[in-house]
């Protein structure tokens, strides 16, 4: 029976003996068990030591969950370990998402389970058991805990889009769209990295200098100027290897050395720099790639940036890349189109007024809006010097240069050479040239870059097209191809005014009026005079000319002026004699020789024409108007040249403008 007791008792204990407490107390009381049944001295003995062993690690725990728990129920933790003595149970009720205002916590009761003697308590069953906080602290001052929380932000439309940026405020440039996107991206890499600085270089290795397009520094001793020339700091290296740079500890004393882009030395101590590519035009004759650009960071902390950063930066320049690609195809399109537009311009000024002047001065002026230069000369053949000269010669340095009709040294200059080679000559830095520019001799300065563009059409040069600049290595292959497309388009036009002239020259009868040309009017003239000498006879000329030749160039334009004096060519035509001689002499005047009349009989000629021309109703554009003429009368004498001819009739008509009424010239009903 004692045995059976004891079984069940350490069953119990066992059932409950679910730490180390539990399993020091069942060693007890297997030893306690052992000693009584065994009845062997030294088995007892040991029995006992155990026996005292548990009961006093037993009592030792016991103290230490006394103590704990009177130090947790002087705190914040009131719990007992007492169960309520009627069969309900207590639960705790919590909101955690409900500040504590001190009051009294919410306590629900439950009726407990039933449970059988041999099942565990559960950790939920364990905190139902404790009393809740008003069993323990009966009275509690309420504590009114006030939470001050931020209310939430609205965000805008800002926040997400750049409202006030330029670039969206209409149509924007290549140039502003592509400063707006690398200082966004310049900024993005100083926020992910801490930086201090982040700058933008384009690398210039023809010039061998930097220049600062965009930057985002903390530092105010960052430089003012963009411009600065290479040497052995860390940006020149990586424009000269294609290679980053990492320093983790810039040493102060070769900062200023090392970091040229500051006008002080800025404490800075970490620093890398990556190079950006853009395509492989910038290789070298060995293969080697070299960047157009470097991205310097910089930071005031030690051991800032590491070989990671060089590998994040890596994605960023790719981005950059894409921008500069991107940046170019536009900048290139828009260039297009500038020229194209240049070109329309000055065809349509050639067409308006088809002169040398207007070709040569619509050339320089188009020229002058797509490329920047400080002169510009204009070189073609004159004729009557038989020499190449300077006919066009601008300069916008307001500094001496080659005055106008200069002849050059051809072929033993650089524009000679041009002409005679038909083919450009660039001058990137004249200090390293021997050739003269124009002449031998000639007083201009050394330093800068010259640009000579031959003017030819297919079979012909007809001279050059130069330009200068006092910056060296100023002028690009676009700007080459840009001059070479207006050339073309001027020379195509001086082309066609020297076949105009050759035309001029040998054509015999006016192709608008159909009178007789200049030329062979000229030559009908002196055959008349050596004529009337050889014969005796009298011989006059006229003169006419038509009234406020500007008035009717404004109002009808040049094709109403050539029907103008188309209509004016047959009234004379019709007045005169079959065997008179009439010609166009100039553009608004023509010449009559009358044979065998004397000068008191050509005076009635010039009347009749006058009054015949003055009656005539002229029907132009659905209006009706008529028009006057300035006649001038001059008699031939024995022995006179074809020169004082002409000029005698010249005089006369300028005296006839002075002294004979214009008549009516205005717009009938």
């Amino acid at each position: 029976m004692l045995i059976d007791v004891l079984k069940v008792r350490v069953s119990n204990i066992l059932a409950r003996a679910n730490s180390s407490d539990g399993i020091i107390l069942t060693i007890g009381v297997l030893a306690l068990v052992c000693g009584v049944l065994v009845d062997v001295f030294v088995v007892r003995l040991v029995c006992l030591l155990v026996v005292l062993g548990a009961a006093v690690l037993v009592y030792a725990a016991l103290r230490a969950k006394q103590a704990e728990n009177a130090s947790a129920s002087d705190g914040s933790n009131p719990r007992s370990h007492s169960q309520p003595q009627s069969g309900m149970m207590r639960k705790l009720i919590f909101d955690d998402f409900d500040s504590f205002s001190g009051g009294k916590i919410l306590s629900e009761e439950l009726a407990a389970p039933d449970r059988s003697f041999k099942d565990t308590p559960t950790s939920v069953e364990m905190a139902a058991s404790f009393p809740s906080f008003s069993q323990v602290v009966p009275s509690l001052d309420p504590i009114k805990h006030e939470s001050v929380q931020p209310p939430p932000r609205d965000f805008v439309v800002a926040d997400f889009f750049d409202v006030d940026s330029p670039i969206y405020q209409g149509e924007s440039e290549p140039r502003t769209e592509f400063d707006f996107l690398l200082n966004k991206v310049l900024t993005l890499i100083k926020d992910v990295l801490f930086a201090h600085s982040v700058a933008f270089f384009w690398a210039n290795r023809e010039k061998q200098q930097f220049v600062m397009e965009a930057r985002v520094s903390d530092s105010p001793l960052f430089m003012s100027a963009r411009r600065f020339p290479m040497g052995h700091d860390l940006l020149s290296n990586i424009a000269l290897t294609g290679k980053p740079e990492l320093i983790t500890d810039v040493n102060p004393l070769s900062e200023p050395e090392l970091l040229r882009y500051y006008e002080r030395p800025a404490a800075i101590k970490s620093f890398v720099g990556v190079p950006v590519f853009f395509s492989k035009m910038q290789a070298d004759a060995s293969g080697l790639e070299h960047p157009v650009a470097v991205i310097a960071i910089d930071s005031q902390v030690e051991d800032q940036f590491g070989e990671e950063t060089v590998a994040l930066l890596g994605q960023y320049t790719k981005l950059v890349s894409a921008i500069i690609k991107s940046y170019t195809e536009k900048y290139d399109l828009l260039l297009d189109a500038e020229l194209l537009k240049s070109i329309r311009r000055l065809q349509e000024r050639i067409r308006n007024d088809f002169a040398m002047s207007t070709i040569l001065h619509g050339l320089a002026e188009e020229s002058a809006k797509l490329i920047n230069w400080d002169f510009l000369s204009i070189v073609l053949h004159d004729e009557s010097k038989h020499a190449w000269v300077a006919k066009k010669v601008t300069s916008r340095a307001h500094e001496q240069y080659v005055v106008t009709e200069q002849a050059i040294d051809f072929p033993d200059s650089i524009v000679g050479e041009t002409i005679r080679r038909n083919a450009h000559r660039t001058v990137d830095d004249l200090d390293h040239v021997k050739l003269p520019r124009y002449f031998s001799g000639e007083q201009l300065g050394s330093k800068g870059s010259f640009v000579s563009v031959p003017m030819s059409s297919l079979n012909k040069c007809y001279g050059a097209l130069n330009i200068e600049s006092k910056e060296k290595l100023n002028f690009s292959r676009q700007d080459i191809e840009i001059l070479y497309r207006l050339a073309e388009n001027a020379s195509a036009a001086l082309e066609i005014f020297y076949m105009q002239q050759v035309i001029n020259e040998y054509v015999i009868v006016d192709g608008v009026t159909g009178t007789y040309s200049k030329k062979f009017f000229t030559q009908k003239m002196e055959e008349e005079l050596h004529r009337s000498d050889d014969s005796g006879s009298d011989l006059s000329m006229l003169f006419i000319t038509l009234d406020r030749t500007v008035d009717v160039v404004s109002r009808f334009g040049q094709d109403g002026f050539e029907r103008v004096m188309l209509t004016l060519a047959k009234a004379v035509r019709a007045s005169v004699r079959p065997y008179d001689i009439v010609g166009r002499y100039d553009e608004n005047r023509f010449g009559v020789l009358l044979v065998n009349t004397a000068a008191n009989e050509a005076y009635l000629w010039a009347e009749k024409i006058r009054k015949n021309v003055a009656s005539h109703v002229i029907s132009l554009d659905g209006k009706n108007f008529s028009i006057t003429i300035s006649t001038g009368v001059c008699g031939a004498l024995e022995g006179m040249r074809k020169e004082e001819l002409v000029g005698n009739a010249v005089a006369a008509t300028t005296h006839a403008d002075d002294f004979v009424a214009y008549g009516v010239f205005g717009v009938f009903a």
